[in-house]
Order: structure tokens, then C-alpha cells, then sequence
């Protein structure tokens, strides 16, 4: 009986020792996190990330984080929030400087839930120093003429009464049009780009383009200085 006891005694003690590693090992997945705003899904499968969307499910996992905005100030009124808009089958929500996603809303254990983009930058009007859409990059990946490739949205803004998504399109297969309204957006400033500069950066920015008119910058060089200014005042 004493043996019998100290055999059991033996195999417990391995097995506190077998968990207590097992513990210590865990600890060193400490400090580790994404930090990326994205809308809950369930489970991963397939292409994109599929499951039934549910509150307190599991997140979203970007492939980075959004880049930094520039922009004017204004605009982080609406950082940081989300707006979403139902189109046939699917929710698309949109966390304006953060990500795009999409959302089949079927009550399915399938339903399809993915990432469409991730802030990228701006595209503006070179000659008129002009904003125009938000480019959303990096995306949950997509199968298109038998090639995989990361989806990509492309964010238009317009003047509204409230800010809203009000319409979404898919014009080639992976890449998506959307556009938010808003108050926000009814004004120039928003827009024009030298006005939302500080005395210093507006001659700088001045400089560039008349460099650009001159034939001294190409239209690649005028966008890597125009983004340079903006990224130095934040």
C-alpha cells in the first residue's frame, strides 16, 4: 500500500511539474497584441475570415496597422467611429482612417466576414492641390483572373447633412467603391490641401508645386513631397 502510495505521489508530482512548465512556457506570449481597429467575426475559414457575425466574438486580424493620417485636423472628429450601411446580403462597415470591412449578414455558419482594406493614404489632384478619396489597402485576399490578391476600397467623401455610408460598388472584382457623407465635407477646407497648412509648410508646399509646374519635380516626386509636409505636421 505504501509503494502504491508512492507511485501515485511520483505521477502527481510529474504532473505538477508538467503544468508548471507548461505555465511558464505561456509566459512568454506576454506583451504580445494586435492593435487594430476591427468589427467582431466567429472563426477563420477559407479565403477571408467566414463566421457568424455575433457581439463578443472574435476579432478580425489585420495583416498592419492603418498608416497616419494627414489630413486636416477636422477630420478626427470621425476617428475612431464607425458607420455601416446594409447592401443585399452583406454589411459594410466603414471606421474612416482605420479599415473597411464586410459582412454576410445570413444567419449561416458559413457567412463570409473580411477585411476589405486598411488606411493607406490619400489621392488628390496635383494640379489643384486637391484631395479627392482615401485609399484603404491590404485587404483580405481574392481570387481574380486565377491570381490571388489582396482586396482594396477606395473611400469618396461628400457633403451631408449627417455623416453616413451611402452607397457601395464592386466596379472589378477585389476592388470596391464607397462613399461617406458628412458635414464634414461641405466645406473647402477639408479638401484643399495648402489651406490646412501652417505659414512654414505652406511655402514649402508653394515651392513644390511650382517646381512641378517647371517640370523640376515629376508628378511621383510632387506626391512624395506633398505627403512628406503633411506627415510633418501630424
Amino acid at each position: 500500500l505504501y509503494q502504491h502510495y508512492k507511485s501515485i505521489t511520483f505521477i502527481e508530482l510529474l504532473m505538477l511539474v508538467w503544468v508548471t512548465l507548461i505555465l511558464l512556457a505561456s509566459r512568454s506570449c506576454d506583451g504580445v497584441k494586435v492593435n487594430v481597429k476591427v468589427v467582431e467575426s466567429h472563426s477563420q475559414i477559407g479565403q477571408g475570415q467566414a463566421g457568424l457575425f455575433r457581439p463578443g466574438a472574435n476579432k478580425l486580424t489585420a495583416t498592419r496597422d492603418p498608416a497616419p493620417l494627414c489630413s486636416h485636423s477636422a477630420l478626427k472628429q470621425i476617428v475612431g467611429k464607425c458607420y455601416d450601411i446594409e447592401v443585399a446580403e452583406y454589411k459594410y462597415v466603414v471606421c474612416p482612417f482605420h479599415n473597411i470591412t464586410q459582412h454576410e449578414v445570413a444567419l449561416k455558419w458559413n457567412a463570409y466576414h473580411g477585411i476589405l482594406g486598411i488606411w493607406s493614404h490619400w489621392s488628390y489632384n496635383s494640379l489643384y492641390s486637391t484631395l479627392t478619396h482615401g485609399h484603404y489597402t491590404d485587404g483580405d485576399t481574392c481570387t481574380k483572373d486565377d491570381k490571388t490578391i489582396p482586396r482594396v476600397a477606395f473611400l469618396h467623401h461628400t457633403c451631408g447633412k449627417r455623416t453616413s455610408v451611402v452607397s457601395v460598388g464592386e466596379p472589378d472584382t477585389c476592388q470596391y467603391n464607397i462613399t461617406l457623407q458628412s458635414p464634414l465635407f461641405c466645406h473647402d477646407v477639408f479638401s484643399d490641401v495648402y489651406s490646412a497648412l501652417p505659414e512654414q509648410e505652406r511655402g514649402n508646399f508653394a515651392k513644390s508645386t511650382l517646381e512641378f509646374k517647371h517640370n523640376v519635380l515629376t508628378e511621383e516626386g510632387l506626391r512624395v513631397e506633398r505627403r512628406e509636409i503633411l506627415e510633418r505636421i501630424g
